[in-house]
């Protein structure tokens, strides 16, 4: 998935229950998330002459044709979404083929292909080094696997859709595990200005044209919003740099949507710090409590303390009144108050 996708629906990816994002360029033509798909098949499309290639989560297969169209023998897509597939065959080249099939498990025998592309599909799932090890299976001897990732370094976080995101070291980790030939290509996002002549401004995106390309920012190797790689058993071909360039007015829209996140942003900090202080009283509130109860206890407990000796003096005076009415004398005056009261009852 690109960085424009992760900012927002609105920029028209379909949605399959397996598939949660989907570059469609039919709804995204102009948009620098176009750019950033269109370029990593245009890159690759220059190494796939006469070679049967395999493209793995291939979409709506707009990447499958842009193989076709430069030069591979037969290209193979595959993609886990069967409806989208099935829309995807009514423009597909004559030399594409669109197979139902899981990335994690290739519907393939061993050495298929010369060629597989893999681009933005790895960090959707749970099991990256089975999709890697299933690649290196269905690749021949000196098969050649152009795969991307998410640089995580870079790539916003937080898209609910990857699972993870490679770091470019991990990246060449991974694939040197099970090639022993690997090389890292970077890919990132600028802005640019272009002096054109009449054709090649005018050109579309069939048509190629020469220019000289000279960046005024500098960046190191893993300043890289993704990352490329680029692995085989053989030696690795030479690659050109390759950039697509897309509508200008796309940098308004990214500046909005970056602009929708920071609003977003602040509203999440300040229910958080309301959060906070709403949790910050309730805390307060019950130690109030547990103090009040903790009173409250050591009174009950004092209490306790007065009831048992209060008990105990009244069982002393019950003692003492015992042996008050066992006496010789308490047995006479009670004889004589109860002989008193009989007399005066008389009278």
């Amino acid at each position: 998935m690109s960085l424009a996708e992760d900012l927002g629906n609105d920029t028209g990816f379909v949605e399959a229950p397996e598939a949660p994002e989907r570059f469609d360029p039919n709804v995204m033509h102009g948009r620098l998330i176009e750019a950033e798909h269109l370029a990593r098949y245009w890159w690759a499309a220059r190494l796939v002459s006469a070679k049967r290639v395999l493209d793995a989560g291939c979409g709506t297969g707009y990447g499958s044709n842009i193989l076709a169209e430069a030069g591979a023998a037969k290209v193979v897509g595959l993609d886990i979404d069967s409806a989208v597939l099935e829309a995807a065959r009514e423009s597909a080249h004559q030399l594409v083929s669109l197979e139902v099939g899981d990335v994690r498990k290739l519907p393939f025998p061993d050495a298929s292909f010369d060629m597989a592309v893999c681009f933005e599909v790895i960090e959707h799932v749970d099991e990256p080094e089975t999709v890697l090890d299933e690649l290196r299976r269905v690749l021949r001897a000196d098969g050649i696997l152009a795969i991307s990732s998410p640089n995580r370094d870079v790539y916003p976080p937080g898209n609910p859709h990857h699972k993870h995101e490679f770091r470019p070291d991990e990246l060449a980790q991974a694939l040197s595990v099970r090639f022993p030939h690997v090389r890292l290509i970077r890919q990132h996002d600028w802005l640019g200005s272009g002096v054109l002549e009449d054709a090649a401004f005018a050109s579309g995106a069939t048509t190629e044209f020469d220019a000289v390309i000279r960046k005024a920012v500098s960046s190191a190797p893993g300043d890289e919003l993704y990352t490329l790689g680029l692995a085989s058993t053989g030696e690795l071909p030479t690659t050109t740099p390759y950039v697509t360039l897309t509508r200008t007015a796309d940098a308004k829209w990214w500046n909005e949507k970056l602009r929708e996140l920071e609003i977003e942003r602040d509203a999440a900090e300040e229910r958080a710090r309301t959060n906070e202080r709403a949790l910050a009283d309730v805390v307060a509130r019950l130690a109030e409590r547990d103090a009040r109860l903790s009173q409250a206890e050591a009174a009950k407990v004092k209490l306790n303390g007065v009831i048992q000796e209060l008990n105990g003096v009244i069982r002393e005076l019950n003692g003492v009144i015992q042996a008050m009415q066992e006496t010789r004398v308490w047995r006479l005056g009670s004889a004589y108050w109860n002989l008193r009261d009989r007399l005066l009852r008389r009278t």
